[in-house]
């Protein structure tokens, strides 16, 4: 049974020079068990959809039905949508990070938004104990962009790929404080049963820890719940 803790500490933040408004909310489920269970008998797989560096599995459905009944008044303030949008769940996944630096693409070495709509909100649970990598959000040196509007989106992109050909390609590794023309602003650290709320139009990323976070084992490796979710106009 999932149950959101009464007692969960909330902390409104503002990130980077956008002070764009986020969400961070500690002991967030009253218990991590039954979803740590759920995760073990998961059937974890790669995700083709996108470019996330590991695998996923369906996120149990009683679980996010909890998360986003005690989540919607706190969307609602977040985001303070119009009165005539409603909230409407995209997609949903528990996910391990497993993909060696290596073996990344070269997306998958740079900052990411996962979509350029104001109101579109990506729900970030911690679910294993650590030591594992938080997460990062960025700020694009060149353009000054944190955040990425849907008029700046392909202005963004040419300018990102013309420095890119200039370099010869993306750096290796993981994204992080040393990757090249971004610049990491702001850190939020891994916390068993810590719970991130924040716009998905938003530069950012995983801050791997090779040595802990890359293992297909749910009690071992960087267990997280997603969801995705967007206030759109009722139809």
């Amino acid at each position: 049974m999932y149950v959101f803790n009464p007692q969960a500490q909330l902390h409104w933040l503002e990130l980077g020079q956008s002070r764009t408004r986020a969400l961070l909310i500690d002991d967030a489920l009253t218990d991590l068990s039954q979803i740590r269970q759920d995760a073990v008998g998961a059937a974890f797989r790669e995700d083709k959809g996108s470019y996330y560096p590991g695998i996923r599995a369906e996120l149990p459905q009683a679980y996010a039905r909890c998360l986003l009944e005690a989540l919607y008044p706190l969307l609602l303030q977040l985001v303070q949508p119009p009165p005539e949008y409603r909230l409407i769940p995209q997609q949903w996944y528990l996910s391990l990070l497993t993909t060696p630096a290596a073996q990344l693409l070269p997306l998958q070495r740079l900052p990411h938004f996962d979509k350029a709509e104001p109101l579109h909100l990506a729900i970030l649970h911690y679910l294993a104990d650590g030591p594992h990598g938080g997460t990062g959000f960025f700020r694009h040196d060149a353009s000054g962009v944190e955040k990425i509007t849907p008029a700046q989106q392909q202005g963004y992109f040419s300018q990102l790929q013309q420095q890119l050909t200039i370099q010869g390609g993306t750096a290796a590794g993981f994204p992080g404080a040393a990757t090249p023309h971004f610049t990491l602003y702001q850190q939020l650290a891994y916390k068993p049963n810590r719970l991130l709320v924040y716009p998905g139009h938003l530069l950012h990323s995983a801050l791997v820890e090779p040595g802990t976070d890359l293992s297909a084992d749910p009690l071992q490796g960087r267990l997280t719940a997603n969801l995705f979710v967007q206030f759109q106009p009722k139809r």
